[in-house]
């Protein structure tokens, strides 16, 4: 008890120390061990994806109490403890918490892709031409706060097991700057993993150029849900080496000066 306590204590700045221990030590492999080589016209745009989650964790930190307290206001005029209060031990409780909340994370990714309200904001992930670690953080501020907002009211209404929120919380954290990694993972490897988890691989299908591959592959952690639901994409159309990655008809270049604004506006923009 006393552990779970310290860990929530410190929770808001300790996930913030793991986030770049972990980017940096993919950055290396990336570096290493490219799974495709990236132009010097994309250097540019690794800064523009910093920025970007530098002032989407300021913005987090500035409403993140307002959103936690009107989740659990939310949770308690449901009259009932959900998950958490059910006479299940305390082990599955916190795994079925888990699972659920990678499963409320593939409906909103879906929805980001589906709701033009939403992928307005999402677009902005999707608009990076490249594809590495410095991609994972790379989302407009507004959707950071508006998918945590969503995220914490969901899982309030389910009774979520607070254990369960912390877990899934450093589990994603670490997975999805794997899985937007530029890492060259032998196939066999791959094919392995990817039964268990999202890879890197099986995550570059999602950002393809092309819809049907683009609006695929929606897994945020573990990749049963695409398969259960039939929006798992194997492999793309050109191959990993060929694909286009980015938003189809869009000219945003992040290496160019004023990349950074261009992106903090694009939601109010013209769709492309």
């Amino acid at each position: 008890m006393q552990f779970m306590q310290a860990v929530m204590d410190h929770f808001e700045w300790g996930q913030y120390v793991l986030l770049l221990v972990v980017l940096g030590i993919l950055a290396l492999t990336e570096h290493f061990w490219p799974r495709r080589v990236a132009g010097e016209s994309h250097q540019g745009r690794r800064r523009v994806n910093l920025l970007l989650y530098a002032l989407g964790g300021l913005l987090m930190w500035w409403v993140a109490e307002p959103v936690q307290t009107a989740a659990v206001r939310l949770g308690v005029s449901l009259g009932w403890t959900g998950l958490a209060g059910g006479a299940l031990p305390d082990v599955p409780k916190i795994v079925i918490g888990v699972l659920l909340v990678d499963a409320i994370q593939y409906v909103l990714h879906r929805a980001s892709h589906a709701i033009p309200l939403l992928w307005r904001m999402h677009q902005v992930h999707h608009a990076d031409a490249a594809f590495d670690v410095t991609t994972s953080v790379r989302h407009h501020p507004l959707e950071m706060v508006a998918l945590a907002a969503l995220t914490l009211m969901l899982c309030a209404a389910l009774g979520m097991p607070l254990v369960s929120l912390l877990l899934y919380a450093v589990l994603q954290l670490v997975h999805t700057a794997f899985c937007h990694a530029n890492v060259a993972i032998p196939l066999r490897w791959d094919r392995r993993l990817r039964w268990v988890m999202v890879t890197p691989d099986m995550h570059r299908v999602h950002h393809s150029q092309r819809m049907d591959e683009g609006n695929s592959n929606f897994g945020m952690v573990f990749p049963w849900w695409d398969r259960l639901l039939g929006t798992y994409c194997a492999q793309p159309a050109l191959g990993h080496q060929g694909m286009h990655l980015g938003l189809a008809n869009d000219n945003n270049n992040d290496a160019r000066p004023g990349g950074f604004w261009r992106a903090l506006i694009q939601p109010f923009g013209k769709l492309p």
